[in-house]
């Protein structure tokens, strides 16, 4: 297949950045389609652990790695970035192309989301970068390529933002800073739509890295404590420049559990010594923020509607090894309100932090799976737990994780 696309099937953290760096081993492009610096993507490299947040993970295989046109994109930020995964040994200049359509998360944008607000976010000026977009005031990547319309841009925000502007004194630093950036990024600046489907045509092998998770997603998730951007498989055409026909196969990620970060509902969500053993062995802290995250059993019901809403080719289990231990294992199979029980998930945040959950239970295990090389050296539990989840999603297993370094990945099936 000449592409394949990377979707988190739950609300975002599921390790889809250990899966992309695996399966940019034999990519040629990797594109990130949608988000920004929210995003956080961990690659345990022997001793190294390389946290992303903007760079497609193709920056540590060396590989076409494109920041596409549905990001909202900190420079400031990209520029820490790059240091810090220079200084790891890695050369990403050389790789690196950011769409010239790819909007610019600026200085009032992380004013406006300062805190995170009563919905949780991550404070980085993700939502009101979009909110200027969808307004048509913001300013492109590749409006600092012209000075012309950058005076013209600069101009639209000092409109809409006199407050900021005036009272904060960027009427001179936002244009210096503008130049600055234009003269740092010219070089990586260019139309990435094109360079994907011509790379495409090619045959090139294509890999579209998403952000967040499903359940995280502006239009299909749990509204209004998700993101601002389509983190679902629709975002990828769009986010990336390409006709829906150029995506391939679509495969989800989720954990062996559940967690979430931020407010909203979460039916199966533990507050007991479960939840918190959960949280301290799966080392479950925010990339991006470092807040702890919330954790919970397995919740087959919304990872079924994200297999469904995605379509996936085949799901992609991560931190199996983090239940070692755990004499009983519980997963969500259905939800009930008022007596009744839901067929669908529930599409109202208010209805789904109602829900009464309907566990299946299931026997754990106490082995650790860190060293298993396939499902056959897993105990009978662990393949029993692995069998049941897949039958809960309606999709068939792709491949499973049992570790947070790059070689503990056990594939169930040729991606390529």
């Amino acid at each position: 297949m000449p592409s394949l696309g990377i979707i988190g099937a739950q609300w975002g953290d599921e390790g889809k950045g250990k899966i992309t760096d695996y399966l940019a081993e034999e990519a040629e492009v990797v594109v990130r389609f949608q988000g920004g610096a929210n995003a956080g993507h961990t690659v345990v490299i022997g001793q190294r652990t390389m946290k992303l947040h903007l760079l497609p993970c193709g920056v540590l295989r060396g590989v076409t790695s494109v920041l596409g046109e549905g990001m909202v994109i900190d420079l400031d930020a990209l520029e820490q970035e790059l240091a810090e995964v220079q200084n790891a040994g890695f050369h990403p200049l050389s790789t690196l192309r950011i769409s010239n359509r790819a909007h610019l998360v600026l200085p009032h944008h992380k004013l406006l989301d300062a805190g995170g607000g009563k919905l949780g976010t991550t404070g980085r000026g993700i939502g009101p970068a979009y909110t200027d977009r969808a307004a048509r005031i913001g300013l492109r990547a590749g409006d600092l390529l012209h000075e012309s319309t950058l005076q013209e841009r600069l101009a639209t925000l000092r409109d809409a933002y006199p407050k900021h502007f005036q009272e904060i004194g960027w009427r001179d630093s936002l244009p210096d800073a503008c130049r600055r950036w234009a003269e740092q990024f010219a070089a990586l600046i260019t139309d990435t739509g094109a360079l994907v489907r011509q790379a495409y045509c090619a045959g090139q092998r294509i890999l579209f890295e998403g952000g967040q998770g499903t359940l995280l997603d502006l239009s299909a998730g749990t509204y209004p404590f998700v993101t601002s951007s389509y983190t679902s498989a629709a975002g990828i055409a769009v986010g990336a420049g390409i006709p829906p026909q150029m995506v391939g196969p679509v495969y989800g990620v989720a954990k062996a559990y559940t967690t979430r970060v931020g407010q909203g509902p979460f039916p199966t969500e533990l507050t007991n010594q479960v939840g918190e053993r959960l949280r301290q062995v799966g080392r479950e802290y925010g990339a991006t923020t470092g807040r702890p995250r919330r954790c919970g059993w397995l919740d087959g019901v919304a990872l079924r509607y994200a297999c469904e809403l995605n379509s996936f080719a085949g799901l992609i289990i991560t931190k199996l090894d983090v239940l070692s231990g755990l004499p009983i294992l519980h997963v969500a199979t259905g939800y009930r309100l008022d007596r009744h029980r839901l067929d669908t998930f529930p599409t109202d945040a208010q209805v789904l932090g109602q829900v009464t959950v309907e566990y299946e239970t299931l026997p754990g295990w106490e082995e650790d799976l860190s060293h298993s090389h396939s499902p056959q050296d897993f105990p009978p539990a662990a393949r029993q737990y692995l069998d049941r989840l897949a039958q809960v999603a309606g999709v068939p297993l792709a491949a499973v994780s049992t570790g947070a370094e790059r070689r503990q990945i056990i594939p169930l099936q040729s991606f390529w």
